[in-house]
């Protein structure tokens, strides 16, 4: 019983502290939202700059506060690493496929819009919540399975939330939707990122997905989505949950953290 109280002490104080870090990045981006309502600036491209100035600012508490190490990584072979990344490694097949139908309808300027705005957004999003948010979990819980189990979920979860936040610029149906949709995705990258170490995964991943997304679509903005569209969606979320299930079963996690 002591045992039980002393896990769910510590685990309810990693909680704590990586709900805080994660309020704090929702108190700056607001207050970097309504400093854009003030001065009307309307342009996608600002999330360029919001994820670059995210990046250096997080980094930097990280340096001077947090103090987490967020790359561990492993040495794998090359076919583990492949297996590791399978299914991603399948949907670069597509990626790539739409991108280059994609191309001759679309200018320069758009080519290198999408890859900013892609990368910018890759590189904050997994640094954040793939880096910053799973290990501070780590930092503030019992190192055994239980709690690597939780860091996914709970950094996931924080994933999906954070993207009901862009219900300032689009509907409830698509908003959900993408939230849902990043909770699935977090949980995959997040079993990724603990099974590698290495962030360069989740970020090339996260790049693609979202790269393909704007150059198909034109914009960062998520339509209303079809029934068809919110089907096939979720059936690729289940499979994102399953992967992260399976790339975070108990044998491979306790073989490479513990």
């Amino acid at each position: 019983m002591l045992r039980l109280r002393k896990v769910g002490l510590m685990n309810l104080k990693a909680v704590k502290k990586t709900g805080g870090i994660w309020i704090l990045l929702m108190v700056i981006f607001l207050l970097i939202h309504f400093f854009y309502i003030i001065v009307q600036i309307k342009s996608d491209n600002r999330v360029i700059v919001d994820d670059a100035l995210l990046v250096a600012l997080f980094l930097y508490l990280n340096t001077r506060f947090f103090h987490l190490k967020l790359l561990n990584i492993k040495k794998l072979s090359l076919g583990e690493l492949l297996r590791i990344n399978s299914f991603p490694l399948v949907l670069y097949f597509f990626y790539i496929v739409a991108i280059l139908q994609y191309l001759p309808l679309t200018n320069f300027a758009n080519f290198l819009d999408s890859i900013l705005l892609a990368l910018s957004a890759a590189v904050f999003e997994e640094i954040f919540f793939r880096g910053l948010l799973i290990n501070s979990f780590l930092a503030n819980a019992l190192q055994n399975y239980r709690s690597y189990l939780q860091a996914i979920l709970f950094s996931s979860f924080l994933f999906g939330v954070t993207h009901m936040i862009n219900l300032f610029g689009q509907s409830l149906s698509a908003t959900l939707l993408q939230a849902t949709n990043a909770f699935a995705i977090g949980m995959m990258l997040g079993a990724i990122y603990l099974r590698t170490g290495n962030l360069a995964w989740t970020i090339l991943f996260h790049f693609m997905l979202d790269f393909t997304g704007i150059l198909v679509s034109g914009t960062i903005i998520t339509a209303t989505p079809t029934s068809q569209k919110t089907v096939a969606v979720l059936i690729i979320d289940v499979l994102y949950i399953a992967l992260g299930l399976l790339l975070s079963r108990k044998s491979q996690i306790l073989k490479q953290r513990l």
